[in-house]
């Protein structure tokens, strides 16, 4: 059973910034490192279907399936199969240089264009298994993929999210390609799960913001609340949010049944105190809660028009 635990967020910098945190605390950004694992995730079922080979004698390990025998033709599509190949032996952080890169090898691909019924029946036997295996993992949800169809979930890789979940702690430290493709199920052997990376850069398995709400209190200030997964987010990445946004953040958070409490505050980057909370500060956090939610809807305390937005997870 998961223990949530309570999270306030008080940011404070100048409007312009705290505009662009906005955007990231309500999740309207568009979320282009989930673009680039749908798109590898595709080139990887091309890879282990025999549709793109690389161009010269390469091997991976962690799945050797993922190369067949044999060697492609010296073309456009296989060159990049073979770039993407050494980004995935590499396990390459999805940052905004290596978003780019796989944007355009997938392109030059061409498997954006590749519809279900166009693959060859005999590929199209090696990749169902595939997506039946890692389909909670790619897709986020526990669904039996014999109701949805391998058919479908190849199109639906083809579909790129245009929201990300709220808070997306991995828009503020980038995630990993292996793992990503690997998520919880050991398919690649011998690569970090993605639970445990997570786990180890941001401290919670699930790096996003649930069951989130906020309010802009002035132009220059916003106070967030949140749930994580048993303990907070780590001091890494809310000092991350500080730099990222050039702002101060003072980050309270209380998970009663484990006794873990406590604030840290930051300022551009660097962290600048810490402390415990009072009995009658982590009482305060639920009263906030109260005070922002009136039967179910966020209001404004101010008593101006409604600025508070209230935000639940999706699956990026």
């Amino acid at each position: 059973m998961t223990e949530w635990c309570e999270n306030r967020l008080e940011i404070t910098g100048k409007s312009v910034c705290i505009d662009v945190a906005q955007d990231w605390i309500s999740g309207v950004n568009t979320p282009h490192y989930r673009h680039a694992v749908q798109q590898s995730i595709r080139m990887f079922l091309a890879g282990t279907a025999g549709i793109l080979k690389p161009v010269k004698t390469l091997s991976y390990p962690p799945y050797p399936f993922l190369i067949p025998k044999g060697l492609g033709a010296a073309n456009a599509q296989n060159n990049a199969f073979e770039q993407w190949l050494s980004l995935l032996q590499n396990d390459a952080v999805i940052d905004i240089e290596a978003v780019r890169l796989i944007e355009r090898l997938y392109q030059q691909t061409g498997l954006n264009g590749v519809k279900w019924e166009n693959i060859p029946e005999v590929s199209r036997q090696i990749i169902g298994p595939i997506l039946t295996r890692q389909y909670a993992d790619w897709f986020g949800v526990l669904t039996l993929i014999d109701s949805i169809g391998a058919g479908a979930c190849w199109e639906k890789l083809s579909v790129m999210p245009e929201r990300s979940q709220p808070c997306d702690m991995i828009q503020i430290m980038p995630t990993r390609l292996a793992s990503e493709l690997n998520g919880d199920g050991n398919l690649l052997k011998g690569i970090e799960s993605l639970s445990s990376l997570n786990a180890r850069v941001f401290d919670i398995a699930w790096p996003s913001g649930h069951g989130l709400k906020w309010e802009r209190g002035d132009i220059g200030y916003i106070e967030v609340l949140f749930d994580s997964p048993w303990t907070p987010p780590c001091a890494n990445v809310i000092a991350q949010v500080s730099a990222v946004f050039d702002c101060e953040v003072k980050h309270s958070y209380c998970e009663p049944i484990n006794e873990i409490q406590g604030f840290d505050c930051y300022a551009y980057g660097k962290h600048v105190t810490s402390g415990n909370l009072l009995t009658e500060n982590v009482d305060s956090i639920n009263q906030i809660e109260g005070d922002l939610v009136t039967n179910g809807f966020p209001i404004n305390v101010s008593g101006e028009p409604p600025l508070v937005n209230q935000a639940s997870s999706a699956t990026a």
